[in-house]
């Protein structure tokens, strides 16, 4: 019974491929990173990781799942740190996690950004599911500021989610928060809170 508890060596293999792939890919880029790569990194051969994934395309969408996994986590878990904080406060929140993530040498963007940007119009799963991790964050502050009691929240959600992408891009190429935290300013004005 204790057997069936314990993942399967075949799947801390294939979970040890992730994560040095998505390690690799976040690093160096998609492109810039082949499947070579990954298998002397991770000891395993091209045959082992062609049964795991399929392809690198495939691999690609594994290391996707696997940020979305964590980082819906991670930022959920930011936002809602204070249960006493207005919806507004909790939204707004999201450039704070990003200027700490920034402060702590976290400057290679947004992973799902990343993809997205070196396959638009490539690769039609990749960029679905980077859309997907869009929809699911845009879910999230939507759930949030819906509480808030704001006309149009949905629209406004948009105008957030806007500025928060040029803050993740602004930062990748400033390599500091100061433009995180500019953005957050317009984002509470846009939200009428002081």
């Amino acid at each position: 019974m204790e057997k069936k508890l314990q993942p399967s060596a075949k799947s801390l293999k294939r979970e040890e491929m992730v994560k040095f792939a998505f390690d690799t890919f976040y690093k160096n880029g998609f492109h810039a990173t082949g499947v070579d790569t990954v298998m002397e990194g991770t000891g395993i051969s091209k045959r082992t990781l062609y049964k795991h994934f399929g392809s690198k395309e495939g691999l690609i969408l594994a290391t996707i799942d696997h940020y979305r996994s964590f980082m819906s986590e991670l930022l959920l878990a930011y936002i809602n740190q204070d249960p006493k904080a207005n919806p507004v406060e909790k939204v707004l929140r999201i450039f704070d996690f990003l200027a700490e993530r920034v402060a702590e040498g976290h400057a290679n963007g947004c992973f799902v950004m990343n993809a997205k940007t070196e396959y638009v119009n490539k690769a039609k799963e990749i960029e679905t599911s980077c859309d997907n991790y869009t929809a699911g964050l845009e879910k999230i502050l939507e759930t949030t500021l819906e509480k808030a009691s704001i006309p149009n929240y949905k629209d406004l959600v948009v105008q957030i989610m806007m500025l928060f992408e040029g803050a993740i891009i602004r930062s990748k190429v400033t390599r500091n928060a100061d433009t995180v935290k500019l953005a957050k300013d317009a984002a509470r004005i846009l939200c009428g809170h002081k």
